[in-house]
């Protein structure tokens, strides 16, 4: 019987793993390689309450914000982990947002999807709606990823996972103090 519960456990725990992951089933099974086909923009331009950021855009960001650090949240509406990271990113924002540039960037297929999910009020967060080419330049392979850009723009971390604000307050003080 404890057997039978190991495997319980294992098959529960993949299965999040996999609830969470931007890979479809199809491409998994076949042994497709995302790297191999072109990335295929999901997002139109937005310049509503969630700004469309691409590649390009970003590269721009993190020019025009040379000398700050910048953490870059992937995240999807969908994303039970996700929900759980914006309000740790909100407070994030509140307590530290002064020396470190703090994004959102969703990469939900629609933006109304952004309007849903913060219907019940206003976000203390900059939150941008992105696409899979922006995902698949930062090797995103599941959500929620958080990458870490120093002052000078330079990628210094990437990690899939939820943070705790104890934890990300103590990231931004390490940053901060290069």
């Amino acid at each position: 019987m404890n057997i039978f519960r190991r495997i319980i456990v294992v098959l529960a725990l993949s299965l999040a793993l996999v609830a969470c992951s931007n890979e479809s089933g199809t491409e998994a099974n076949t042994g497709q390689a995302e790297e191999a086909a072109a990335p295929e923009l999901m997002a139109k331009p937005s310049t509503g309450k969630y700004p469309y950021m691409g590649v390009a855009e970003l590269d721009k960001y993190l020019a025009d914000n040379t000398g700050k650090p910048t953490m870059l949240f992937f995240w999807a509406t969908w994303c039970p982990s996700c929900k759980q990271e914006i309000p740790e990113l909100e407070q994030l924002n509140t307590t530290h947002g002064d020396s470190v540039n703090i994004i959102a960037l969703s990469v939900d297929e629609r933006v109304e999807d952004l309007d849903r999910f913060f219907s019940k009020g206003d976000i203390n967060l900059p939150v941008y709606w992105g696409d899979q080419a922006i995902a698949a330049k930062y090797k995103v392979e599941a959500i929620p990823t958080m990458v870490i850009f120093d002052k000078s723009g330079k990628q210094i971390f990437a990690q899939a996972g939820v943070f705790p604000h104890s934890m990300l307050v103590a990231m931004v003080k390490k940053l901060t103090e290069q």
